[in-house]
């Protein structure tokens, strides 16, 4: 089968093309296989690696015909990761049958978010619609904008009506294969595919008695929470009466904002240490799993999976997170770490479940080992095996015609 992989960059921008270098030379063992991406190669962070027998394309918005080297290579199906022009990914999904990865809410949501951020943080499980309209201001789900809301609407019924014609969609998670049931996919299109996670060189160093580590790996984004995390360090200290260190490894829009944040709760409380490390390559993420007791995973919104979890319980570091999205279908109090409600973001509710995870080595120790046990279902081989599945069913489908 000639499978065609379109994604945005071929830049390690972030999990997704981490995902990519993963998956690609078991499909290229399986399928002749080519990379297709808008944006090349960032100087910063480079590319991402390809076996040696798949070629790299670039899809040309300047271009007359933006997609002419794909339709060229005359791919049997396109495994498709969301592209950032909506026009120019309707044009991509007119080649061939298309298996799309929903990465994120792309198609049910006007912001992407999912959230709604008054009176009080709320996962929204309202199917995309006009009515999302009247509650995008209200419930303060996006900026402020109206002609900003109106073209990312006209954008996101687009990516919908795409998604609705696609051959099959996959997800990593149940929690997003039920948001797209609820708009509007055929159920026998939909499928769970869960993701994989490699193996680690690294465990965590022994507790510590007088430090609770805590570290956050991720993009500094609002939905993010790392601002709720922040607020949560001095009841941590308070509760465990240990001094805390947090290390933020991650870059992004609201970094200096947090890094502002962080200076004041430190200098007002000289029992917490925050520490912002950075964008961190694989080995750099390892040398902070080796050196911390708990992950935290404070996101606001409904994280379609968290797959930055399993990669921490792969090296026997439990995580902590507010109990959005997909993460509760990895994440089982007191099993690999613990949880708090969702419902509002609360700091003290995460807080609490810090407390209840780096409460004592005891506790650390046996959450250590239930994460390295759960992290062993989560297989590239599982993931691949599901994958092929998935196209073998997408290729042979008479629902698969190409919309005209």
């Amino acid at each position: 089968m000639r499978l065609a992989v379109v994604t945005q960059t071929r830049s390690r921008v972030g999990g997704l093309e981490t995902y990519l270098e993963a998956v690609l030379p078991g499909l290229a063992r399986a399928h002749t296989v080519a990379f297709f991406s808008v944006d090349g190669e960032s100087a910063a962070r480079g590319a991402v690696a390809l076996p040696a027998d798949v070629p790299a394309f670039s899809l040309d918005r300047t271009a007359a015909d933006p997609v002419a080297a794909l339709r060229r290579w005359q791919p049997d199906i396109l495994f498709a990761h969301g592209l950032d022009d909506a026009a120019l990914e309707t044009e991509v999904l007119r080649v061939a049958p298309a298996v799309i990865v929903q990465h994120t809410f792309h198609g049910t949501c006007i912001s992407s978010g999912k959230t709604m951020t008054w009176p009080a943080v709320t996962q929204c499980d309202r199917a995309f619609g006009s009515a999302c309209l009247a509650m995008y201001f209200p419930r303060r789900c996006g900026g402020s904008n109206p002609l900003t809301m109106l073209r990312l609407y006209r954008t996101q019924a687009q990516r919908l009506r795409e998604l609705q014609k696609a051959a099959a969609v996959v997800t990593l998670s149940e929690h997003m294969a039920r948001e797209l049931r609820r708009n509007g996919l055929r159920a026998e299109r939909v499928h769970v595919v869960p993701p994989f996670v490699g193996a680690c060189d690294a465990a965590p160093a022994a507790p510590a008695s007088d430090v609770c580590r805590l570290l956050y790996v991720g993009r500094l984004e609002p939905l993010k929470g790392v601002d709720r995390l922040l607020l949560a360090l001095a009841m941590v200290s308070d509760r465990l009466r240990r001094t805390v260190r947090l290390v933020i490894a991650g870059d992004g829009a609201e970094r200096r904002r947090l890094e502002s944040q962080a200076a004041d709760i430190c200098k007002s409380d000289r029992r917490l240490s925050v520490i912002f490390s950075g964008w961190q390559d694989d080995s750099g993420r390892t040398r902070l799993l080796s050196d911390t007791d708990a992950l935290v995973v404070p996101s606001l919104w409904p994280e379609p999976f968290g797959l930055v979890g399993i990669e921490a319980a792969v090296c026997g570091v439990p995580a902590v997170a507010f109990a959005t999205g997909g993460i509760p279908e990895w994440l089982r109090e007191g099993e690999n770490g613990c949880l708090a409600p969702a419902a509002g973001a609360r700091p003290e509710l995460l807080a609490d479940a810090i407390t209840r995870c780096a409460g004592s080595i005891e506790t650390l120790t046996r959450l250590r080992s239930g994460a390295r046990q759960s992290a062993a279902r989560w297989t590239l081989d599982r993931h691949l095996s599901r994958l092929d599945a998935v196209f073998q069913q997408a290729a042979g489908s008479s629902l698969c015609a190409v919309p005209a």
